[in-house]
């Protein structure tokens, strides 16, 4: 998640939308869930957006082939992205350009079917079945789940978001149930120097990550935790300067000079404080890492 955010969030200061997250999140079944937010305008906008995606050459076959029939293409015709994570299932509310006709006809090619307009089609597994409906000229709303009419879990009729809503165009609101919750799979899928905080974080009520700049314009990766308590939060702060302090001295023992395109490079640089039972965490990250990660395909 991490490296998702920094790879998404360079020089996201350079183009920014007036257009409210909020709105768009609202759609979304919030409720106990992991949401994400991009602003992909921003990032398209200040270039960042082609050089994460890279090379059109690169795609896949079925992409361009996606591209061709329903002449949608995100590098160009997507806005935002709202994403709520629950319980196995994936909901979007995606805001752009959609020539609803073009999806509706792909969709019903590709052996899914449409009904007053909502459609369904397979997705990559026996389980995952995509389906989605034009929840509003430029808001369509989406979910990947083995339910085949999950995507009316996206409402048509927005709620109040639970939480606040970070200022930066990209950020994550990750509850701990979501980390309690974490497989054995997941957890392996992780780099080695990130698994350590994870533990230490099990305990909090919430998160929330997101991707700024400080005053001399140097990209930020900053968390935000909600403990249940005062003593809760010390209890926390204190760990998450030992782990930092302890991979450090790690480095230092085995006399490693740090990479600027490594996650370790960016971790050891954190820093932490608190307030009542809010503990809060900055780690600078450096245009090299940023750049590392867009190679590497992340």
């Amino acid at each position: 998640m991490v490296c998702a955010l920094a790879g998404l969030g360079v020089y996201w200061f350079h183009a920014r939308t007036a257009t409210d997250p909020s709105n768009l999140v609202a759609y979304l079944p919030a409720p106990n869930a992991s949401v994400f937010y991009i602003d992909v305008d921003s990032l398209r906008r200040s270039g960042i957006l082609g050089m994460v995606a890279g090379s059109k050459r690169a795609e896949e076959p079925d992409y361009q082939q996606f591209v061709r029939e329903t002449k949608f293409d995100y590098r160009n015709d997507l806005d935002a992205v709202a994403a709520a994570l629950k319980d196995g299932h994936i909901y979007f509310a995606l805001r752009g350009r959609f020539r609803w006709d073009s999806l509706r006809d792909y969709a019903v090619r590709q052996g899914g079917s449409c009904h007053d307009d909502f459609c369904v089609v397979q997705g990559s597994q026996p389980t995952r079945r995509i389906s989605f409906y034009l929840l509003k000229p430029h808001v369509l709303a989406m979910a990947i789940s083995s339910d085949d009419f999950a995507a009316y879990q996206v409402s048509v009729q927005p709620v109040k978001v639970a939480f606040m809503v970070p200022a930066d165009p990209i950020w994550a609101v990750i509850p701990a149930a979501a980390l309690q919750k974490a497989g054995t799979s997941q957890m392996d899928s992780l780099p080695a120097a990130a698994k350590a905080y994870v533990p230490a974080l099990q305990g909090a009520e919430q998160m929330v990550f997101s991707i700024g700049a400080d005053r001399d314009r140097q990209l930020q990766l900053a968390m935000h935790v909600t403990c249940k308590d005062a003593a809760s939060a010390s209890a926390l702060l204190t760990q998450l300067e030992g782990i930092t302090k302890a991979l450090r001295e790690l480095l230092a023992r085995q006399r490693q000079k740090l990479d600027p395109t490594d996650l370790t490079a960016v971790l050891v640089a954190g820093n932490f404080r608190r307030d009542d039972r809010q503990v809060y965490g900055s780690w600078p990250v450096p245009k090299s890492f940023v750049d590392a990660i867009a190679a590497t395909g992340y």
